[in-house]
């Protein structure tokens, strides 16, 4: 009995879990996309929201050419280059230009 109430107990944990990590990506898709489609629609930039490990880079290499990340400001403010092709950002730089945006 113990042990069958043990298992349940670790079941309904990681249940919570999975659905707390599943909430938490929602949320930050959210926010991703938000922060892309305001600065779509402000100055055609693409912005995605990257990590900087190797397979990130790899597959957006693969989809966009090389990955050259942008801090909030050059994403809203625009740089001196033309930008071609998408540019990443790390996610606490999403978050600033989401704040930048709604001032």
């Amino acid at each position: 009995m113990k042990f069958f109430a043990m298992s349940t107990a670790v079941a309904l944990l990681l249940a919570g879990a999975a659905n707390a990590g599943e909430a938490q990506n929602a949320q930050r898709q959210g926010t991703d996309a938000a922060a892309v489609e305001a600065v779509e629609a402000r100055s055609e930039r693409v912005v995605y929201v990257c990590d900087r490990s190797d397979e990130t880079r790899r597959s957006f290499e693969r989809q966009y050419g090389e990955a050259k990340f942008v801090t909030a400001e050059e994403a809203l403010n625009g740089t001196a280059e033309a930008w071609s092709a998408p540019r990443c950002m790390t996610e606490g730089q999403a978050q600033k230009l989401t704040a930048l945006m709604s001032r």
